[in-house]
């Protein structure tokens, strides 16, 4: 159970995020801030706890794989991206590797989700919704076509058609987003009129 005091500051803080619908402020501003600082030191303090310091005793001391001191220090580079500007290139290495890495990871170790989506595609058009799903794909992909058959009425209409049905794609995506927002905003507010206010609704 929260304590009168922890309900005080938790409603203080909602209100003065909340604030920023009237307008940008120096209370949305004092919370931002310390929220952003908050999140940030306990995420270093974690990570360097959980991650850091266990795998250079474990795998540097103990046995003496030191290629990690060397993944280390390509860490740091991505810090000269606030470096004067003729060293911020150098911080592009890092990135290079680190998204090289983790795509070519995830396909190699866990291949299951990419090619489950391309199986999906190759259905058996023996009902209407598989016939429809396989023209939408058909669709979509020719909007793609910023080449090869640029030029043909077909390709253009079916990739203007094509854009229509990634445009509902993503208006449904945003959508539930939205729904997602909404049901935060209205956790707090239940917060604030039941724990803080007293009001049962």
């Amino acid at each position: 159970m929260s304590t009168d005091i922890q309900i005080w500051v938790q409603a203080l803080c909602t209100l003065a995020v909340y604030s920023y619908l009237y307008k940008e402020n120096f209370a949305y501003r004092i919370a931002e801030y310390t929220l952003v600082a908050l999140y940030t030191s306990y995420q270093i303090t974690r990570l360097f706890h959980s991650f850091a310091k266990p795998y250079f005793e474990k795998y540097c001391l103990e046995e003496r794989q030191y290629y990690f001191i060397l993944m280390g220090f390509l860490g740091l580079l991505l810090y000269f991206r606030y470096a004067p500007p003729q060293y911020r290139w150098l911080a592009r290495y890092p990135i290079a590797v680190s998204v090289g890495w983790g795509l070519g990871g995830s396909l190699a170790r866990s291949p299951r989700p990419v090619f489950t989506q391309l199986a999906d595609v190759m259905r058996p058009l023996n009902t209407v919704d598989n016939f429809l799903f396989f023209v939408a794909f058909l669709a979509v992909m020719s909007y793609f076509f910023f080449t090869t058959g640029k030029e043909s009425k077909f390709i253009q209409t079916s990739g203007r058609i094509g854009r229509y049905i990634m445009m509902i794609g993503f208006g449904t995506a945003f959508g539930n987003t939205v729904q997602g927002r909404i049901s935060l905003f209205l956790n707090r507010l239940s917060f604030l009129l039941v724990d803080w206010l007293g009001i049962s609704i």
